[in-house]
């Protein structure tokens, strides 16, 4: 294996490392708050990809079948960003805000074709954000 092999494995070993010690370290903190994110897009559109991260947390990414649902805590009163890819619709959004979701215990996000949907309580929903495309 040539030097510069060795300098890509041993990059990519760091990186490895660094994500699952972030990851472990995350769970160390009192989860204040769940993020629900349901994939509520109409049947046949098949699986969407789906990203939640703050400035101190990053889940990664995760692929949430039709009616799947993917959840992940709030661990710090920071701002947590969630975006998500469906065929060639992307959309981003707050997933969570300390100012306007800071005493809930739950967030709650729907994806349909119509748009990024917000509730407290999973039942009333409004309409914060739309899909956008290529």
């Amino acid at each position: 294996m040539g030097a510069r092999s060795c300098l890509v494995v041993f990059l990519v070993s760091v990186l490895i490392i660094i994500s699952l010690s972030s990851s472990v370290l995350g769970r160390q903190y009192k989860q204040l708050a769940a993020i629900h994110v349901t994939n509520s897009m109409p049947k046949g559109s098949g699986p969407m990809q789906i990203s939640c991260k703050s400035s101190y947390t990053n889940y990664g990414m995760h692929q949430v079948d039709e009616g799947g649902e993917y959840q992940c805590g709030v661990q710090e009163r920071a701002v947590y960003f969630c975006m998500a890819l469906s065929g060639r619709q992307m959309a981003s959004w707050h997933a969570f805000q300390p100012s306007r979701d800071g005493s809930r215990k739950a967030v709650y996000w729907l994806l349909k074709d119509d748009g990024i949907f917000l509730s407290w309580d999973n039942s009333t929903w409004v309409r914060k954000s739309v899909w956008e495309s290529e």
